[in-house]
């Protein structure tokens, strides 16, 4: 996993904002969730080091080969510097305490300058249990003007995203959810003016429903293996072409219940070829009643909780075969118009 830290140049504390003088000592803490009591699962020994990162990487593009777009790591799965800290745990636990060696303050003061770049690599050695990464902080005691205690602080980590070991297949055509933060659906198509004959134009919506078609499993070791939770948005701004780094807009409500609505994946229904369908009414009606709009866009994306999950799932796409493309099924009522006496 990598990550950023921003380090401040004051703190808060009883007196106020304080100005940060030394940093004394410091150590990472990884917050680990397990889907089981901790307590129960039996693993074998495994190892979590940090390392600072000789290079700058982009946390929506990184992979094993890059680092952000096309630009190489100088060796695969991040150019890793000097060790910073690590620990061996024979159990699974729910917080990774990592003691941070070498000159604390030097480095410290280095990432305030800098915004914290390059950056920091967390890597896992051994046959580690399956966990979940939930957080991942710097704790520190450090000195403020004027005073010669020590005061607590913990940052936390920012710009945090997973590469692995093997690098992911590429999603070629097809529409991939979950694996990386950025893997999402994005889905844009123009309304017709007339659907069987109807005018969409003043027409009613009462139902609009899109259908994406699952592809089959990906090979091990990327195959889902447990439910996520996906979310379905607007994409934000017409000016941007779709793509990895559009801009989502607000949540596409569910028009029962006019609240967010959220798409539980089941691997076990994908791989029986139950489509993912999302409810994309609200949308639909907004841009048939107004003549200025013709784009229909469409995000689907997993939850933050389950952005990084490390398996997927691929979906046909406009480019598939014609039983694997997304559909879109509407019921319109068309508008009433007649003449007063």
């Amino acid at each position: 996993m990598l990550g950023r830290f921003d380090i401040p140049d004051s703190i808060v504390t009883q007196f106020g904002s304080q100005q940060i003088d030394r940093f004394v000592e410091a150590e990472f803490r990884v917050l680990l969730s397990f889907e089981e009591d901790p307590d129960s699962v039996a693993v074998p020994d495994y190892r979590l080091e940090v390392f600072t990162l000789e290079q700058r990487y982009d946390s929506l593009e990184a992979t094993w080969v890059e680092r952000e777009g096309n630009v190489t790591w100088e060796t695969p799965g991040g150019a890793l510097g000097p060790l910073l800290a690590s620990g061996d745990f024979p159990t699974a636990v729910e917080t990774a305490v990592l003691p941070l060696s070498g000159p604390v303050d030097d480095l410290l003061q280095f990432w305030r300058e800098t915004e914290g770049e390059p950056g920091v690599a967390l890597v896992l050695r051994g046959g580690g249990p399956e966990f979940f990464v939930s957080g991942f902080e710097l704790a520190t005691e450090v000195t403020v003007v004027g005073r010669s205690d020590t005061i607590p602080a913990v940052f936390d980590g920012r710009a945090t995203t997973f590469i692995y070991d093997p690098p992911q297949p590429s999603p070629d055509r097809s529409l991939r959810i979950a694996g990386l933060p950025s893997a999402r659906i994005y889905l844009q198509f123009t309304l017709p003016d007339t659907l069987g004959g109807v005018l969409l134009s003043g027409a009613t919506i009462n139902h609009a429903e899109l259908q994406f078609r699952p592809l089959a499993a990906p090979d091990p070791p990327f195959t889902l293996e447990r439910d996520i939770a996906t979310s379905v948005l607007e994409v934000a701004a017409d000016a941007f072409a779709v793509g990895p780094k559009v801009p989502v807009g607000p949540p596409i409500p569910n028009p029962l219940t006019n609240a967010a609505q959220f798409i539980t994946i089941s691997p076990e229904g994908l791989a029986d070829g139950e489509p993912l369908r999302a409810n994309i009414t609200a949308l639909v009606s907004r841009v048939a009643n107004f003549d200025t709009l013709t784009q229909v866009r469409v995000a689907i994306r997993p939850v933050p909780s389950d952005a990084q999950a490390f398996g997927f799932w691929e979906f046909g796409s406009v480019e598939s075969e014609l039983a694997l493309r997304p559909r879109l099924f509407m019921l319109v009522t068309p508008s009433t118009r007649f003449p007063v006496p």
